[in-house]
């Protein structure tokens, strides 16, 4: 929602420049196109590239998929431990029930899903593990997305960069303005470059 208001105000910049420019002078709209270009104005240009394609082919990328790799199997090694000790007590229970008494059964029924609600908080805050490693492990190739990403539209002189791979953004773009392979030859720049620019 963020990058489509972006879109509409960059366009609605570029009518309202065009439309004052034109009416302030009288003139027709070619006119007004040259009384822009000699005032200094220019239209608005943007243009598109594909984060998906970029981060596919960030060195870093097997790295952090293998240390997340590895997260989720260290987390799914704890849940199965605590759903085995769970089903371990289950199982006890099942042996002795019918020697218990009511409030013996009572008792153990209630441990049980005390420890059923441990098993419900192990899954959820392994969860919440898990995803914090996704975000720290993406982190620092999304900063350097973004400094890639904003070198390009300052050296190509575009006003706005849109990413296709954005949630809920419906594109339809001209190859012609598709940036990707510019992203990309930036992120492959070394450092030391980057760093003198």
């Amino acid at each position: 929602m963020y990058i489509v208001r972006n879109i509409l105000a960059a366009l609605l910049l570029s009518l309202v420049v065009l439309t004052t420019s034109a009416s302030a002078q009288g003139a027709p709209p070619s006119a007004g196109k040259q009384a822009d270009a000699r005032a200094g104005l220019r239209p608005t240009r943007i243009a598109v590239f594909d984060s998906r394609v970029v981060f596919d082919s960030m060195p870093e990328r097997s790295r952090a998929e293998s240390e997340l790799a590895l997260a989720q199997a260290q987390a799914r090694v704890k849940l199965e431990a605590a759903k085995d000790s769970l089903r371990a007590a289950v199982d006890e229970l099942a042996k002795f029930e019918q020697t218990m008494s009511m409030r013996e059964r009572e008792a153990v029924t209630l441990n049980l899903r005390a420890r059923e609600l441990l098993v419900e908080e192990t899954v959820a805050r392994l969860d919440q593990d898990v995803q914090r490693a996704y975000v720290t492990l993406r982190q620092p190739m999304v900063e350097r997305l973004r400094a890639a990403v904003r070198a390009v539209r300052e050296k190509e002189g575009y006003d706005l960069l849109l990413d296709l791979a954005s949630e809920g953004l419906m594109l339809e773009a001209s190859p012609s303005i598709n940036l990707t392979s510019l992203v990309l030859r930036e992120l492959r720049k070394p450092v030391a470059d980057a760093r003198h620019r």
